[in-house]
């Protein structure tokens, strides 16, 4: 007897529909699993077996024949367990309800219980988009999916809740809990616990709204560290699709485990970390950090002092907003569109251009120093500030606190926000960083005297054409933190004060 139920397998975040057959034949008792099934696929054998005879099953004494169909896509994962299993119970006539419109994920365990899968998120996404009416899953995965509507989702613990059931409605469903209301995020530092700093506030600010990459550079103790913590507390928050969209790629690195994810990631890794935790791969080709910092923001402290060829690598995805994976096996896509903040101290010994201690590096040690980062990607960084010390009045514990607070300066980027999401809205990006050479004839307009200063400055410091519209996306993004409809001459001369580091 041939039966069938549905699963899917992913490369990436790419899903791919798998058709689970099961066909019960004359021969030599024995289970045979086939379609370029990997190693814990195959193994799924001896689970099964251990499964149903913890149900009082006893399996068929005839050579059981699965196929994972199509056959020339690789399975991986051992969320193929449930689907097969419910394939054989059918075959078995235990289980009577109807699986055509319904997919299955989930692990067994030699008890007969349902465990957990990592990155079951796209998969559900996708059996949505097929047009699949519900999915059964691990009641273990239940709550990074509880975001998903427009599809029954039906958490169960143990293979025993399957039998005996006349239809899947009689299982417990999952509620959407999409409009539940976010609780208060608390951050690590506010900008109003951050003394002086105007300028790098400010900067931060043009950052957030526009999505733009910012270099804070400084002597030690300036606060460089801190303003880029500060910088997630006026991010504005996710939208219900870049909602979906970090929390499939945190569900394929295995990290929701208790809750999912609400807020932009603020991703800060060590310098020492290795090319595939930085752009991912390894054994299984999981996302790195630029992918896990996807609609959010990648901290690199202290960048000078990350391998150049890591540093280097970041160039094509702060481009292009993905990253791809090549290796023997193939290829695998994963967006990575985040805002590079990036600390660095002046010179090795950090007191290049302080006022108050001598700088003791040589000037080769400080030319080697500033080589560092290239100019390739000093050319992707939209604003660059000098971090300088604050005054100690501003400081002193009995001093005015007259700092503008984060919630203050977030509603300036929010509404900064909301002006390019109208003015995008045929398009396909959200943020004025994203402007492609195109999009930025269509929609930014100087005025006469700004696309003059633009000219001459042009003229003197020959900027590249990089370098040129991103100037204006820039000022694009100030003229919106200002709710100008065009872009006048102080959006431009501030967008060049930003772009030129400190060279005395």
């Amino acid at each position: 007897m041939l039966t069938q139920t549905t699963t899917a397998t992913r490369t990436g975040l790419k899903p791919t529909t798998i058709r689970v057959e099961v066909d019960l034949i004359r021969g030599k008792p024995q289970l045979i699993i086939i379609g370029l099934a990997s190693q814990a696929v195959s193994e799924s054998k001896e689970r099964i077996t251990a499964t149903l005879l913890s149900v009082d099953i006893i399996p068929k004494s005839k050579r059981t024949i699965v196929n994972l169909a199509p056959a020339d896509i690789k399975k991986t994962g051992s969320g193929f367990d449930l689907p097969i299993i419910v394939a054989m119970l059918q075959a078995y006539k235990k289980i009577q309800f109807s699986t055509n419109n319904t997919m299955f994920f989930g692990e067994l365990s030699l008890g007969g219980d349902i465990k957990k899968i990592t990155g079951i998120l796209p998969l559900i996404l996708h059996a949505k988009k097929a047009g699949f009416k519900s999915v059964v899953i691990p009641q273990e995965n239940q709550t990074e999916v509880s975001l998903i509507d427009d599809i029954n989702i039906y958490p169960i613990k143990h293979i025993s809740q399957l039998l005996n059931i006349n239809c899947l409605e009689q299982l417990p469903l999952l509620q959407n809990n999409m409009s539940t209301k976010q609780p208060v995020q608390k951050f690590t530092n506010n900008f109003e616990d951050i003394y002086g700093q105007e300028e790098a506030k400010h900067a931060l600010e043009i950052a957030a709204a526009g999505g733009h990459n910012i270099l804070l550079t400084g002597t030690p103790g300036t606060g460089k560290n801190m303003l880029a913590q500060a910088f997630v507390s006026i991010l504005p928050p996710l939208h219900k699709k870049e909602v979906m969209s970090v929390n499939s790629i945190y569900s394929i690195a295995g990290l929701l485990k208790e809750s999912i994810l609400l807020y932009r990631p603020f991703r800060s890794p060590h310098h020492s970390i290795s090319s595939a935790g930085m752009l991912g791969g390894g054994t299984n080709l999981t996302p790195g950090e630029i992918s896990l910092a996807h609609c959010g923001v990648l901290f690199l402290d202290e960048i000078p002092e990350f391998p150049k060829h890591i540093i280097e690598s970041l160039r094509q995805p702060l481009e292009s907003g993905k990253i791809i994976i090549s290796r023997i096996s193939g290829s695998i896509t994963y967006p990575c569109e985040f805002t590079l903040v990036a600390a660095s101290n002046p010179c090795p010994c950090g007191y290049k251009f302080s006022e108050f201690k001598t700088c003791i590096c040589t000037q080769n040690q400080y030319l080697n120093y500033k080589k560092r980062l290239s100019g390739p990607i000093l050319d992707r960084i939209d604003l660059k500030v000098y971090v300088q010390p604050v005054a100690t009045k501003k400081i002193l514990l009995n001093s005015i606190n007259e700092n503008e607070t984060s919630l203050t300066i977030k509603k300036r980027v929010i509404k900064a926000r909301k002006i390019q999401e109208e003015r995008y809205k045929n398009e396909t990006i959200l943020t004025n960083n994203q402007l492609t050479t195109k999009l930025i004839r269509k929609y930014c307009t100087l005025t006469n005297k700004a696309e003059q200063l633009l000219k001459s400055a042009n003229q003197r410091y020959q900027f590249s054409t990089r370098t040129y519209f991103r100037l204006i996306k820039v000022a694009q993004t100030i003229a919106d933190l200002d709710t100008r409809t065009k872009i006048e001459t102080q959006d431009i001369a501030q967008a060049l004060q930003y772009s030129k580091e400190r060279e005395n």
